[in-house]
């Protein structure tokens, strides 16, 4: 197969991740609900996890904690839930995913928070002077990295220096974006950073964190078991076990430890590849005469559509020759709607760290085909 499908998940996996994930099958155990070896190891692993994410994104651990998630959905749903108070003034993108959208108009239903949505302008870009505008009469922004239809990216030093300014909190989706863009907690200062295990840090589905400042004082989205404070009948207060009910994924964190590593390492060559490829892409689209919604192709993500085409028709064809990309709408209304593409979706080809020029070549090939066809 050319898989060309890695903004929805990345086909490939560093050999850590199999074998850590092999491990824990073999000695599976609870971590934090026993004293014995093997549930002792669990929760060591999972701890060198959190310390790893807090290293590599430079949060200082005295400021910053990690709780894991089984999504990156999951982690934005506890940033927004777990933060947000009624009246408070929220801000958001329309190019944001519907992850960050769903519960932020589902509370503006509510009446429980004032939105408003920054569209971008005549140019197809969000602009940072929007943005910082509408920070100033705001106490809570949850923003996108990077679009997951265009691969557009947000300017991270201006939408810092605006919160700053203005003592706003922000929630950043890094779904389509990290490793390739890395916040700098110390430079950036976000108060929150959501975060996929099984996209560009290349560890398995099941998997995700939230990275936040510990005085926010999170709400959690589930009560239960958490290995601490069990002489209580109320769920306790101190992060991040108060954020975890329930037994974790031990196996899959371990496993994501393995890919986010592997991906950090690695983040350099891949994101040359990856840009590389991208730009080859566009430049190959451009010949064939399609409509193309990409403007940067940093992270690999190219939206497009064949004329007179479309986009799941295009996205189905391409299955059949066991070429994967994905066609219609990307969970992102408000982007389609920006991009004039609601009632007919777009085609994603969003390049990994594996793929090749051949994969490239071979994919516009079909497309040319589907091009002639009737």
């Amino acid at each position: 197969m050319i898989y060309l499908d890695n903004a929805a998940t990345s086909a490939f996996k560093p050999k850590g991740v199999f074998e850590a994930l092999n491990y824990d099958l073999s000695h599976s155990a609870n971590s934090g609900r026993s004293g014995h070896r093997y549930a002792l190891d669990a929760a060591m692993k999972i701890e060198d996890c959190r310390r790893f994410f807090l290293s590599a994104m430079n949060a200082p651990e005295e400021e910053y904690c990690v709780a894991f998630t089984k999504n990156c959905t999951e982690a934005l749903n506890l940033g927004i839930f777990g933060f947000l108070r009624a009246g408070m003034r929220v801000v958001t993108t329309a190019y944001d995913h519907n992850s960050v959208l769903r519960p932020l108009f589902e509370l503006e239903k509510r009446k429980k928070i004032e939105l408003m949505v920054i569209r971008p302008d005549e140019s197809g870009r969000i602009l940072p002077s929007h943005l910082g505008s509408a920070l100033q009469n705001a106490d809570f922004c949850a923003v996108s990295l990077a679009s997951n239809v265009t691969g557009a990216r947000i300017d991270l030093a201006s939408l810092s220096a605006s919160a700053q300014k203005y003592g706003v909190v922000t929630l950043l989706d890094g779904a389509q974006a990290v490793p390739l863009v890395k916040p700098d907690f110390k430079k950036h200062m976000p108060d929150m950073l959501a975060l996929p295990g099984h996209k560009g840090l290349h560890g398995p589905q099941g998997t995700g964190l939230l990275i936040f400042r510990k005085d926010l004082k999170l709400q959690p989205l589930l009560m239960g078991g958490t290995g601490t404070a069990s002489d209580s009948t109320y769920q306790p207060l101190e992060p991040p076990e108060a954020l975890e009910a329930g037994t974790l994924f031990s196996g899959g964190i371990a496993a994501l430890h393995a890919g986010a590593k592997w991906s950090f390492e690695n983040r350099e060559r891949n994101g040359a590849v990856i840009k590389r490829l991208a730009e080859e892409l566009i430049d190959y689209l451009k010949g064939l005469g399609a409509e193309i919604y990409t403007d940067d192709p940093t992270l690999g993500v190219v939206s497009f559509n064949l004329r007179g085409k479309d986009s799941s028709f295009v996205a189905n064809a391409l299955a059949e020759k066991d070429i994967a990309v994905r066609g219609g709408l990307h969970c992102a209304p408000l982007a389609h709607t920006a991009l004039g593409t609601l009632s007919r979706g777009a085609v994603r080809a969003s390049i990994g760290a594996d793929n090749t020029e051949k994969d490239i070549y071979l994919f516009v090939a079909a497309l040319e085909k589907l091009c002639v066809a009737k």
